[in-house]
């Protein structure tokens, strides 16, 4: 039987330019009259997620960050996880050389030390404005609390930044490509599965019992935690062989689940 259906963001169940289909909208909305309930599980900051949810008119569990917040579908929060200020520092010292546009996001915001026109790209595609702060590697672990550190370039330049950053900060950190443009940096131990676990313990749901949904290398750790995992037809073909069924849409995955519940039915 499944309880929880959780989706990720960017190029799941949201395009470009904050875009959603009609048709995965209605599906979501369906899943409660279903009795399935609701989470979404992403690399955005929490107020980006409620932004989306008031688009969709619906509330939900959220993992944000890609893990380092957790929140259930009433505001109550259940997680939380930071870097300690020399590991930030030391981060940042590793990547500095990299040459690639750099950001330490927090709770609420984002941070960059120097602007670009790529900020100003980067920025369009958030529901907030990237602050410049030239004394930035100063800040953090003092004013600023980094939950968070990406690196965007092109799809080659990403590749090879995170084989370096990965040998540099093996064992130290937990990093992976969660867009074909950006390489995120989190603290040991958190991603999106932990964060969905952590989630699970509290609502007394077994990892049997949820069906997930993404499509990038940040996905794969929930896509671990059940058999009940869908990737995008768009997504890298290494994710895809991680998942357990492929599908166009978000729609198209709660159709599955829905026909697979009737068919349990059915057999009682």
């Amino acid at each position: 039987m499944i309880k929880l259906f959780i989706t990720d963001l960017d190029g799941t169940l949201l395009g470009m330019n904050h875009s959603l289909k009609q048709k995965d909208i209605t599906a979501v909305q369906s899943l409660d009259e279903k009795g399935i309930d609701f989470g979404v599980a992403s690399g955005r900051m929490d107020h980006e997620i409620l932004e989306v949810l008031k688009k969709v008119e619906v509330g939900a569990h959220r993992v944000s960050q890609n893990g380092a917040f957790l929140y259930d579908r009433d505001d109550q929060h259940i997680h939380s996880q930071t870097f300690e200020g020399p590991l930030a520092k030391r981060i940042l010292d590793v990547i500095e050389e990299e040459p690639l546009i750099k950001t330490v996001s927090t709770a609420d915001s984002t941070y960059t030390a120097k602007h670009s026109k790529w900020i100003d790209l980067i920025s369009e595609q958030l529901f907030h404005d990237i602050i410049v702060e030239p004394s930035l590697r100063d800040h953090v672990g003092t004013k600023i609390h980094a939950s968070k550190i990406s690196l965007n370039g092109t799809e080659h330049e990403i590749t090879e930044a995170y084989e370096r950053i990965h040998s540099s900060l093996q064992g130290d950190v937990d990093i992976f490509i969660s867009h074909e443009s950006c390489v995120d940096i989190m603290p040991k131990a958190i991603n999106k599965g932990t964060g969905i676990q952590a989630l699970l313990d509290t609502l007394d749901v077994n990892p049997e019992e949820i069906v997930c949904i993404g499509d990038s290398f940040n996905d794969l750790s929930m896509f671990e935690l059940t058999p009940h995992s869908y990737a995008m037809s768009g997504a890298h073909p290494k994710v895809k062989e991680k998942a357990n069924h492929v599908v166009d849409h978000v729609y198209e995955a709660i159709e599955d689940i829905e026909k697979k519940m009737k068919d349990e039915c059915s057999t009682f």
